[in-house]
């Protein structure tokens, strides 16, 4: 026998194909079967066959199982290709020949052998494969009859198995995550379910710090009697794993390494990956606003070749596992605001019924009309008292409510922060001596100026100092400590009292948050101030943030704010003084409107007794019918009338004769900075919030007494 007649009809032209030549180029006499002239008719047809055969096709031939195979084996056989033609298939196929070597002896009996799906974990790479065939092994026979040659015929059906799997794997997955809502164990059942499906040595979740540049392990997976350590509770610098690794990362791009010690990325870094017993490694980053957050790692004890099925179903596993982080957070943020909105609704109840109690009490005393002198005078102090409280409550609540709305406008100027410490203790001083604290302040002799709201620094650093005074025990101290830097300011606010506990220290800065609490409820308060606090010192961009070592160790707030470089502070001290200035002693004819007769009585009353004649309608027909026999100097206005609103009615009254160049003053439980726009708009030339500040209110007068003394001299 000769090669043409074994590769083609001389009759033809028929050009051979890539593994004819191949055979032909072959030396066959190093084989057992010697040279092709020798080989019998039973072997030489089998050949032409496989030859023939456009599906993939395989025969191994007598007692050394000498292979040979056409074009369309060869994918299966990988980097094996080189070597297998006429070699002994017990070697090129050693992995495999515990399963497929008794299969085969059961052929060479006579029997045929078929299976669908089988899986064999071969070879062909260098790295061993999970792979999947359709296939038949049937008996060749010799001249003789006897059987002497495995026929294999079969197709690949790996990709359809792992496409059905993973398909099964995704909905497992789905249906896991779906149930969690702890974020650390949705990463634990994750990294669980992926290091199974993917053979996998360990496989867990980091998270990027950018301060360090490092990243922690928390809690991650490893095979049950394989030989890594879990990773969780370390924490690695991100240039150990060398600056190329990271920067295909940081681009967002996953990163797979098959053998780290041969790559030239990884290989100078070698000897860090072989501390953590890792030799092979998959790498999917996650990257949000440009900055690389968490990565999720699969880890190999030994090369592998990462399949793109493998890179695929990893980057699935980490979107859906953030995604359902994410989803976790949010409803876990969604409950505990709920929770906190719960508590504070039955917080805010019981902080408006404590000053309510007293309030009631003193109002029924009045009824009783044995009231007088001195008792009255503190009957009268302690509603007072406790309507400033209440008043308080609320100007918390609304202001809170604009800030986190952007509603607030800051008035800026270049403050001196002495001024503010000053005028900040003089508000909190009452409560400071109520409970004998010692207030000590320090601060450099030079001006600390920054660029602000005079007002609102105010507000911030009191809310501090009531917050410390408030919890720290009676005879307690607190230091308010300035200190200045090229571009920054701070103020601390220490004190020695009950401290913030290590799970509430993160979210002190938080709404309705408060420390643990006591049925006395000592405290008081709503847990609005600090988030006050942190919303008023980020719109100077400034920060604040708060430190304690532990329940009862105490606590420093210290705000920090942009140091002032411009001009010297103005105006400061006559801002503050503008807040604690009123009073006029020139009788002013006031028409006063307002539907809450109680409330129109009192105010009423209270205006009497300041020497005003003040005359009363309760809804906008009266005001209009008595607005030219009162002649009115000031005009107070309720918004909300029963029949028409004070937005209209102070355009009506406006056109009066009586009421030309009075003062118009809206009265109203609005006090949102849209609805007082809405006031200054309709007409109005001040606003005031129920119940109304008499400070202010009596600066309004005292500049209604100014408008009409100059209105009478120039007539």
């Amino acid at each position: 026998m000769n090669w043409p007649r074994l590769i083609n009809d001389p009759a033809t032209d028929i050009a051979p194909t890539r593994m004819e030549r191949r055979m032909m180029s072959h030396d066959w006499s190093r084989t057992p079967l010697g040279a092709v002239g020798n080989w019998p008719p039973s072997l030489c047809n089998a050949v032409r066959l496989l030859l023939d055969c456009r599906l993939p096709m395989y025969l191994a031939w007598g007692d050394g199982f000498t292979q040979f195979y056409n074009d369309a084996y060869v994918p299966i056989l990988g980097e094996k290709d080189a070597d297998a033609l006429g070699n002994d298939a017990r070697v090129t196929w050693s992995e495999i020949w515990p399963t497929i070597g008794p299969m085969w002896q059961k052929v060479l009996a006579g029997e045929g052998i078929g299976f669908e799906r089988f899986k064999l974990t071969i070879e062909r790479f260098g790295y061993p494969e999970d792979c999947y065939f359709s296939f038949s092994y049937s008996p060749v026979r010799a001249d003789d009859g006897t059987p002497n040659g495995v026929l294999v015929t079969f197709a690949e059906t790996t990709r359809e198995v792992l496409a059905e799997q993973r398909q099964a794997f995704q909905l497992a997955l789905s249906d896991t995550l779906r149930g969690l809502n702890d974020p650390l164990a949705i990463t634990a059942h994750a990294a669980s379910m992926l290091g199974r499906y993917v053979n996998a040595d360990r496989v867990g979740y980091g998270e990027i710090d950018a301060v360090s540049d490092s990243v922690s392990v928390r809690r991650d997976w490893t095979a049950a009697g394989g030989a890594m350590q879990s990773l969780a509770g370390e924490t690695r610098p991100l240039d150990s794993f060398g600056p190329n690794i990271i920067a295909v990362l940081r681009a967002g791009q996953t990163l797979r390494l098959d053998d780290i010690e041969a790559d030239p990325r990884s290989a100078p870094y070698a000897a860090g990956y072989a501390s953590i017993g890792t030799r092979s490694l998959l790498v999917v980053p996650l990257v949000k606003g440009g900055r690389l957050v968490a990565i999720l790692y699969l880890h190999c004890a030994n090369p592998r070749r990462w399949s793109d099925a493998d890179v695929f179903v990893a980057e699935e596993v980490a979107q859906r596992t953030w995604d359902a982080i994410e989803r976790a957070n949010a409803e876990n943020a969604l409950r505990l605001a709920n929770s906190r909105k719960d508590e504070f609704l039955a917080m805010l109840a019981h902080e408006l019924r404590n000053p309510l109690a007293p309030i009631g009490a003193a109002a029924q005393l009045l009824e009783l009309g044995h009231v007088e002198g001195a008792r009255a005078l503190d009957l009268g102090r302690i509603i007072s008292r406790q309507v400033g409280h209440m008043t308080t409550l609320l100007n918390d609540l609304l202001d809170v409510s604009r800030v986190t709305r952007g509603m607030i406008e800051l008035d800026l100027h270049a403050v001196d922060l002495h001024s503010v410490v000053e005028t900040a203790s003089e508000q909190v001083r009452p409560l400071v001596e109520q409970r004998r604290h010692v207030l000590a302040y320090s601060a450099p002799a030079e001006p600390m100026l920054v660029h602000g709201d005079f007002v609102r620094l105010v507000q911030v650093l009191a809310n501090v100092i009531n917050n410390a005074a408030k919890y720290t025990p009676e005879g307690g101290r607190i230091a308010v400590v300035l200190t200045g830097q090229a571009e920054r300011v701070s103020i601390s606010v220490t004190d020695n009292g009950s401290g913030i506990a290590p799970e509430l220290l993160p979210d002190v800065f938080d709404s309705f948050i408060q420390g643990r609490r006591t049925l006395g409820r000592t405290q008081g308060g709503l847990g609005l101030g600090l988030a006050l606090v942190r919303s008023l010192v980020e719109l100077h961009d400034g920060r604040v943030h708060a430190y304690s070592e532990g329940e009862r160790l105490g606590t420093t707030i210290t705000i920090e704010l942009p140091r002032w470089h411009g001009g010297p502070a103005a105006g400061s001290e006559r801002r503050a003084a503008g807040i604690r200035a009123g009073g006029t002693s020139t009788p002013l004819n006031i028409l006063l409107v307002d539907d809450n007769a109680d409330g129109a009585a009192m105010l009423a009353r209270l205006l009497g007794q300041m020497g005003h004649t003040v005359t009363v309608a309760h809804d906008a027909r009266s005001a209009l019918s008595s607005a030219t026999a009162a002649a009115p100097h000031v005009v107070m206005l309720d918004i909300g009338l029963p029949d028409m609103d004070g937005y209209e009615l102070v355009a009506r009254l406006k056109t009066q004769p009586g009421c030309a160049g009075a003062l118009f003053i809206a009265v109203t439980g609005y006090g949102q900075g849209e609805a007082r726009q809405r006031a200054f708009d309709a007409g109005f030339s001040r606003h005031l919030t129920k119940p109304a500040c008499l400070e202010t209110l009596a600066h309004y007068l005292d500049e209604a007494a100014g408008l009409a003394g100059r209105q009478v001299g120039n007539g």
